[in-house]
């Protein structure tokens, strides 16, 4: 049963409003391998600027440097969609059912930055506060599980599906000890 949620989102600064880049997502098992269906949609940044989206200088000096050309490049043939158009898509890639957690990779970055661009286009984020986790809290309470990337580093789907298949080793070495 896939009934969590790896979100990942590329952005333009580091603060809770930051300006989104692209939101990626995977439906996950906790328990077990099962990975569901992925979600990933670039965003119009023009659009999310309209607004009033955060877009740091340093952010974006980071984002040009050699070691993010191939998902800066991804990022650029993109075709990129309105943020209110990628924000009902994800809302609707979410659907109804019953998701048990919705996962970040920091208790203050993704599911934080999604839910301020959900408030900043006037939408309520589609699900409850209370099912926030925090994917880099678990990284830390088991370091020695080595993460393995797949796909490009920093492009949003990629990394929610490298995120969701460190996190379910992590929680098997949890539930095991």
């Amino acid at each position: 049963m896939t009934n969590h949620v790896m979100i990942d989102l590329e952005t333009l600064s580091t603060a809770n409003n930051a300006l989104i880049l692209s939101i990626g997502a995977v439906k996950f098992a906790l328990n077990g391998t099962e990975m569901g269906k992925a979600f990933y949609v670039p965003v119009n940044m023009a659009s999310a600027q309209r607004f009033g989206l955060h877009i740091s200088a340093d952010t974006v000096r980071w984002w040009m440097s050699p070691e993010r050309d191939d998902a800066r490049r991804d990022l650029l043939t993109a075709n990129p969609v309105d943020l209110v158009d990628a924000l009902d898509g994800f809302a609707q890639w979410l659907g109804e059912e019953e998701i048990d957690g919705v996962w970040g990779n920091g208790a203050a970055f993704d599911n934080v930055i999604l839910r301020s661009a959900y408030a900043a286009v006037g939408m309520e984020a589609p699900w409850p506060f209370y099912k926030d986790r925090c994917y880099r809290t678990m990284k830390a309470l088991v370091p020695e599980i080595p993460l393995e990337r797949v796909g490009v580093y920093h492009n949003a789907v990629d990394d929610a599906r490298t995120q969701a298949a460190h996190l379910q080793k992590i929680w098997k070495k949890l539930v095991q000890t």
